[in-house]
């Protein structure tokens, strides 16, 4: 569905080259209660779950979202490995908050073009 897209290839070169947003330690600067890890599985939880609400899809279409995310959380996990379990920076938060917004858009654009299709 997107994982394979020229688009979703970007985003995660993109992702690549902001590491170092990730890997700088920030000392004196407030972090959060939760993990880098859990702060990305919640967001794409969300966000998939507005896809889906926001989109009248087949129940196949649904689940191939659900599987899409699976392999997106997969790469987000390769990439950031050695930073997952970091408590986020308001700064990487705002990141993650817009890295999975455009996550959410590919996969808006994607069930549109199935859909017209």
């Amino acid at each position: 569905m997107i994982v394979e897209t020229d688009g979703y290839i970007e985003l995660v070169q993109y992702l690549t080259a902001q590491l170092p947003l990730f890997e700088q330690s920030k000392k004196g600067v407030e972090t959060a209660d939760y993990s880098l890890r859990e702060l990305f599985e919640e967001q794409l939880a969300q966000k998939i779950m507005a896809v889906c609400q926001q989109q009248d899809i087949p129940q196949e279409v649904r689940l191939d979202v659900v599987r899409e995310a699976d392999a997106v959380l997969y790469d987000l996990e390769e990439v950031l490995s050695s930073v997952l379990e970091n408590k986020p920076t308001p700064e990487q938060e705002q990141f993650v908050d817009e890295f999975i917004g455009l996550v959410k858009n590919l996969f808006d654009d994607k069930i549109h073009q199935t859909i017209s299709a």
